[in-house]
C-alpha cells in the first residue's frame, strides 16, 4: 500500500523537540519569548477543572490546533476527554487564546503531569491567537501571513481529501433522499406515519451503515498515515466537512459538546445500551443508529454482559458461604449491569451494592433506577452511593491505607474509567482494589484496545480521546506481586480487555 506521508513514530507530543521550531509552524516557549511585545514573564496556561479549581501551568509547546503544558500541582488530576473551561494561553504579558480545550493525551513523569489538549474552534466569545495592538500588519502583510500559514496547515493528502469528500457526498445524498421521503409522508397526513418511518429505517439503515463502514475503514487506514505535525490540520479539515452531517444526531452532539464536562457520561452510555434510532428526523435517527452500531458501542454492550455475569457468579459464590455479597462499582455510570442483575435474577436479593462516582448527577440517575427496580420487583438488595473521584480515593488511601469506605468487598469492578487515566494511576488503583477485597474476592477492571477500526473517527469527529492499551499493557496494571493472581479476558469483538485479579482465600 502506498503511503500518504512518511510514517512517523506516534510518541508523546514530540516532547523531545519542544525547544525547536516544529514543521507545522508551532511555536516553543523559547521562540515566543523572542517576541518583543510579550514581555519577560513566563508563558503559561490557566484553566478551571470540573471541580472549579483554577490551575496555572507552564506552557511547553503551542500550535494552532493544540497546546502542551506541564502541571506541577499534585492535587490536580486530569483525564483524557475532559473539558477544560476558561482556558487561557498567556504568552509573556499578553493573553493570546481564550476559550476551552479538551485533554487529548497525558503522561505522568513521576514529578509532573505533561498534558496535551486540543484547542476549541473560534467562537464569538473566544479570543484566538490575538495579535498585539502594536503588531497589527497592513492588509498585504496580513494576507501574506495568512497564505503562508494556510500552505503549512493545509497540506492535506489528496487521497485523504477525496475520501472525506466522498463520505460527505454520500451522507448528504442520504439526507436529501430521506428528507424527501419524510416530506411525502407528512403530506399524506397518514396516521400511521410513525410506523412507516420506523419501517423505512428498518429497511435501509443496515444497508447505509454497511456502505458507510466500507468507506470508514479506508478512512481509518489513511488517518493512521498522517504525521503528528499535520494531525491538527487534517482534523480541522474533517470537521469542516463532516460536523454538519454528524452532530445533528443526539449521540454525536452529546459526545462532542460534553455537557457534563467529559466524554462517556451516563447518558451517552444509555444511548449505546438502548441501541435505538433517536432524533427529530429520519436522517438524525439514521446517523444516531449508525454511531451506536460501531465497534466501541458493540464492545460496551458486551462489557455490560461480562460485568453482569461476574455479578451473578460472585454473588452466588458468597451466598454458598452463607452470607451476603458486598459489591463496589467504581465510576458507576448508569450501572446498567446492576439494573439487569436486579431485573433478571432473584440472586440479587443477596447483594449489597455501593455505587461510587465523582459526578452527583450520575449517582442520582443510577441509584434512582436501581431503587425503582428494588421497589418494583421487591428485591432485598441494598443500594448506597459515594460521591468521590478515584484521585480523591487514592489520596485517602495514602493517608489511611485503605479505600476508607465501609469495610472490604467481595467484588470490586471499574469499567469505562481506566481508558482516561495514566498508567501509574491505573496500577495504583488495581493494588488498592486488591487490598480492599475480602478473602476470595475478585477485582475486575476494563480498558479499550484499538484492535478494530474506529479510533480516528471518534477523535477527528467527536473529540473523544481514550488511552488505548494492548493486552500486555493492561496486564501491567497488576504489579509484580499480583501477576500470578491476574487473568486477562476479552469480550467477543476484542475491543474491551478485562483484567481479573483474585485475592487468595
Amino acid at each position: 500500500m502506498n503511503s500518504l506521508f512518511p510514517v512517523a513514530e506516534n510518541g508523546l507530543f514530540q516532547a523531545a523537540t519542544m525547544n525547536q521550531t516544529t514543521s507545522n509552524g508551532s511555536a516553543t516557549t523559547d521562540q515566543l519569548a523572542q517576541d518583543p511585545t510579550l514581555g519577560k514573564a513566563e508563558s503559561r496556561v490557566v484553566f478551571h477543572t470540573g471541580e472549579d479549581l483554577e490551575v496555572r501551568c507552564r506552557l511547553l509547546q503551542l500550535s494552532r490546533h493544540s497546546v502542551t503544558f506541564e502541571v506541577l500541582r499534585s492535587d490536580v488530576a486530569l483525564r483524557t476527554s475532559e473539558v477544560l473551561n476558561g482556558f487561557k494561553i498567556i504568552v509573556g504579558t499578553r493573553a493570546i487564546f481564550f476559550g476551552h480545550a479538551v485533554v487529548s493525551n497525558l503522561v505522568n513523569t513521576g514529578t509532573t503531569l505533561v498534558v496535551e489538549a486540543k484547542l476549541s474552534a473560534p467562537e464569538p466569545e473566544s479570543a484566538v491567537f490575538l495579535p498585539a495592538a502594536t503588531m497589527l500588519p497592513n492588509a498585504q502583510e496580513a494576507y501574506d501571513r495568512f497564505f503562508q500559514s494556510w500552505q503549512k496547515e493545509y497540506r492535506i493528502a489528496p487521497e485523504f481529501k477525496v475520501m472525506v469528500a466522498d463520505i460527505a457526498s454520500f451522507l448528504t445524498g442520504i439526507r436529501q433522499w430521506l428528507e424527501q421521503i419524510e416530506f411525502s409522508l407528512k403530506e399524506q397526513k397518514d396516521p400511521q406515519q410513525a410506523e412507516q418511518e420506523r419501517e423505512m429505517l428498518e429497511t435501509v439503515a443496515q444497508r447505509v451503515i454497511n456502505a458507510f463502514n466500507v468507506q470508514h475503514e479506508r478512512f481509518e487506514e489513511l488517518a493512521y498515515q498522517i504525521p503528528p505535525e499535520l494531525y491538527g490540520a487534517h482534523q480541522e479539515f474533517v470537521r469542516r466537512h463532516w460536523h454538519k452531517l454528524f452532530l445533528c444526531a443526539p449521540f454525536a452532539h452529546r459526545t462532542f459538546y460534553k455537557p457534563l464536562g467529559y466524554a462517556g457520561d451516563y447518558e451517552m452510555m444509555n444511548m449505546i445500551h438502548r441501541n435505538q434510532p433517536e432524533g427529530r428526523s429520519l436522517y438524525e435517527k439514521l446517523i444516531h443508529l449508525l454511531l451506536v452500531s460501531q465497534w466501541p458501542a458493540l464492545s460496551v454492550r458486551n462489557r455490560i454482559a461480562h460485568l453482569k455475569k461476574n455479578l451473578v457468579s460472585e454473588t452466588a459464590r458468597v451466598a454458598r458461604a452463607g452470607r451476603r455479597a458486598r459489591i463496589l462499582n467504581i465510576g458507576c455510570g448508569p450501572a446498567r449491569e446492576m439494573q439487569y442483575f436486579f431485573q433478571e435474577t432473584p440472586l440479587s436479593d443477596e447483594a449489597d451494592c455501593t455505587l461510587l462516582d465523582f459526578d452527583k448527577e450520575t449517582l442520582s440517575h443510577a441509584s434512582g433506577r436501581l431503587n425503582d427496580l428494588r421497589h418494583k420487583l421487591s428485591r432485598r438488595a441494598s443500594v448506597s452511593t459515594v460521591n468521590i473521584s478515584v484521585h480523591q480515593l487514592l489520596r485517602r488511601a495514602v493517608r489511611q491505607g485503605s479505600l476508607g469506605l465501609d469495610g472490604n468487598y467481595d467484588l470490586i469492578y471499574c469499567a469505562g474509567l481506566f481508558d482516561y487515566l495514566a498508567e501509574n494511576t491505573c496500577t495504583e488503583l488495581v493494588s488498592l482494589f486488591h487490598e480492599s477485597l475480602l478473602p476470595g474476592g475478585l477485582a475486575v477492571v476494563a480498558n479499550m484496545d484499538d484492535s478494530k477500526p474506529f479510533r480516528n473517527f471518534i477523535e477527528f469527529t467527536l473529540d473523544w480521546h481514550l488511552i488505548y492499551r494492548t493486552p500486555r499493557e493492561v496486564e501491567r496494571f497488576a504489579s509484580a506481586h499480583l501477576r500470578e493472581r491476574a487473568t486477562l479476558v476479552t469480550e467477543p469483538v476484542t475491543v474491551n480487555l478485562f483484567l481479573h485479579v483474585r485475592k487468595p482465600e
